[in-house]
């Protein structure tokens, strides 16, 4: 006979862990590109790491973009991950914490009615 101890790890928390810091569910146009070529994206989460793009394009992991967010200049970030139309990207400096504030104020997502917050992890 043997005896197994298990931890359970909420699937919140170890989203947190992998990524390193939290994000925030946005919906904000920006515009992602490279040498000056760019065209037009949405920004669905950010951090002051990074964020999760969808595109017009399929972007290749590993590649260099520039990424401009909404009333900032553009800024390097590195493509993590890409699927389709979907991709991650870390930023090479990142975002100041007063600025990740102010777009998530005014870009953030927030349910139509709280019980619904619950749900939604």
């Amino acid at each position: 006979m043997f005896s197994v101890q298990i931890s359970l790890v909420p699937s919140a928390v170890k989203a947190g862990a992998r990524r390193g810091v939290a994000r925030s569910e946005v919906q904000m146009p920006g515009r992602v590109g490279d040498d000056g070529i760019r065209s037009v994206c949405r920004v669905s989460d950010l951090s002051i790491a990074g964020a999760r793009l969808e595109t017009y394009q399929a972007l290749a992991p590993h590649s260099v973009v520039m990424l401009t967010l909404p009333g900032q200049p553009a800024r390097r970030a590195r493509i993590v991950w890409s699927d389709d139309y979907h991709a991650g990207c870390a930023f090479d400096e990142p975002l100041f914490e007063a600025v990740l504030d102010q777009l998530v104020a005014i870009y953030g997502f927030v349910p139509a009615l709280p019980e619904i917050a619950m749900f939604r992890a």
